[in-house]
């Protein structure tokens, strides 16, 4: 299946079970205003009801990943927050609980809501030059878009506050070191490395790795034994699938399963 939709501000298809973001204002590094914050709610929220849908990849056009909040629509304060919150967190709460894998194909700078965005996704590939940058302390504002909450889990409490006190730019080397980053690709290959992953996972087990992200992100707030009845009752559900079956019976007759999303 192969469906296109592309909007002013951002680039929609999906294509072999893989739904493509694409941020789309190079001119200004993919920095998000209203209309790109109420397009990309929108876009994921589709992506995660599309039942065709089995992966997700968010990316930007041109040079950069996102640049954050277009802080032109910033200057005059109040309300500013009011006005954006429900979007952002549908969107960031969205990616990081859907049941459905989520890559961030991170081709350049990634910043502020940027970087939050990256965050809130299941994986990060980059290319070499892409950079992650915390940069609100230069404003004189606090951390926004659930970084506060989602990087000090990846790469700990103590480097992540030193992104949100000086503002520096982490690179994509380092970040890989620290595990924010799972591969740094060149450019040409970023694009062909996650589609070639985000379609293998379009074609596995649904359920199976639904539940598997469901119990990560259960896990990071239990305890042991309520991560261990946890990941139980999920197995159990599992066991009476369709796919469960199929890669059983794969296993034993020795060739690839054929997984349906049942």
């Amino acid at each position: 299946m192969t469906e296109a939709a592309t909007g002013s501000v951002l680039k929609y298809e999906v294509e072999n079970g893989v739904a493509w973001l694409r941020l789309n204002r190079p001119e200004s590094l993919n920095a998000v205003n209203d209309e790109l914050r109420r397009a990309l709610a929108e876009a994921v929220k589709r992506a995660e009801r599309d039942a065709e849908v089995r992966a997700l990849v968010v990316t930007g056009e041109g040079r950069a990943f996102c640049a954050g909040a277009d802080l032109r629509e910033f200057q005059e304060r109040t309300g500013a927050v009011e006005a954006i919150r429900v979007e952002y967190e549908s969107l960031l709460l969205r990616l990081h609980g859907m049941a459905k894998p989520t890559i961030a194909a991170v081709n350049g700078v990634a910043a502020g809501i940027g970087a939050s965005i990256a965050f809130a996704c299941d994986l990060r590939y980059a290319v070499p030059e892409a950079s992650f940058r915390e940069a609100f302390v230069r404003i004189g504002l606090t951390v926004d878009g659930g970084a506060t909450w989602l990087l000090p889990r990846i790469i700990g409490s103590g480097k992540a506050l030193e992104m949100f006190y000086t503002g520096d730019p982490l690179g994509a080397e380092e970040g890989a070191g620290l595990g924010l980053v799972n591969r740094v690709v060149e450019p040409g290959e970023l694009e062909p490395t996650v589609r070639s992953l985000a379609e293998r996972l379009a074609t596995g087990p649904a359920a199976a790795l639904g539940a598997i992200k469901r119990s990560v992100n259960f896990a990071a707030g239990a305890t042991l034994e309520e991560a261990l009845d946890f990941e139980f009752l999920l197995q159990g559900a599992m066991m009476e699938t369709e796919d469960f079956q199929e890669g059983v019976m794969a296993f034993l007759e020795k060739r690839p399963p054929n997984f349906k999303g049942r």
